[in-house]
C-alpha cells in the first residue's frame, strides 16, 4: 500500500480490510432481522485499497470518532455499511457501500454523513501531515435484497455512467442474494 493511503488508513481504529492482507472484504449488516446480512467483495491482492465500517465505528462512545456518537438525532451520527478506498497513484476512488433488505430507501443521510467524516480525515492529513491527494472520485452503492438466488437474468456488471453518475441521494442499486460474492473491480472502472 502506498504510503499516503497507509497514513489515511491509520486514522482509522475501524479497518476491516486492507490489500497488504486481504483478497476479500466481508460487508456485513448488524440488524438481526435483516434479510440481507452479508456480501463479499472479491478484492485484487495487489492493490493499493482498504476498507472500514463506520457503522461499527459508532455507538454510545463513538469509537471511531466522538463526533459520530449514536442517539443524538442529528443526520450527521449516521453511517453506511462500509467504505472502501482505492489509490491509483496520487488520486483517490472511494466507495461507500449500504446493504439494504428491502426496498432500498432512507440512505442519503448515510451516505452524506460518512462523506463528510472521510473529507475531515483527509483535511487532518493535509493539514497535519502535508499529504494531499490530487482528485477524489467517489461512487454510492445500495445492495438490496437477501432473498435466494433469483432466477431472472440481469446485467451483472454496472454501466460506467450509472456509478460515475451515482450521488448520496441517488445511489446506484443492485439486488444481490444474501451472501452473494461479487468482484470489487466492477466498480472500479
Amino acid at each position: 500500500m502506498i504510503p499516503e493511503l497507509q497514513s489515511l488508513c491509520g486514522l482509522l481504529s475501524c479497518v476491516t480490510a486492507r490489500s497488504d492482507q486481504y483478497t476479500h472484504i466481508q460487508i456485513k449488516e448488524s440488524d438481526p432481522l435483516a434479510r440481507l446480512r452479508s456480501v463479499v467483495l472479491t478484492a485484487p491482492s495487489n492493490g493499493d485499497w482498504f476498507a472500514f465500517a463506520p457503522d461499527k465505528g459508532r455507538g454510545k462512545g463513538g469509537q471511531m470518532s466522538p463526533l459520530l456518537a449514536a442517539g443524538q438525532g442529528f443526520d450527521h451520527h449516521r453511517a453506511c455499511d462500509a467504505v472502501i478506498v482505492t489509490a491509483r497513484g496520487a488520486d483517490l476512488l472511494v466507495l461507500y457501500v449500504d446493504l439494504k433488505s428491502g426496498n432500498p430507501s432512507g440512505y442519503a443521510g448515510q451516505f452524506k454523513s460518512t462523506r463528510q467524516f472521510l473529507r475531515y480525515l483527509m483535511g487532518l492529513l493535509d493539514e497535519f501531515q502535508g499529504i494531499r491527494f490530487n482528485s477524489l472520485q467517489e461512487r454510492y452503492i445500495i445492495f438490496y435484497g437477501g432473498r435466494s438466488p433469483l432466477l431472472n437474468k440481469k446485467p451483472s456488471v454496472p454501466k460506467r455512467g450509472a456509478l460515475a453518475d451515482s450521488r448520496p441521494d441517488g445511489a446506484y442499486k443492485r439486488e444481490v442474494p444474501n451472501g452473494a460474492v461479487i468482484y470489487l473491480k466492477e466498480f472500479l472502472m
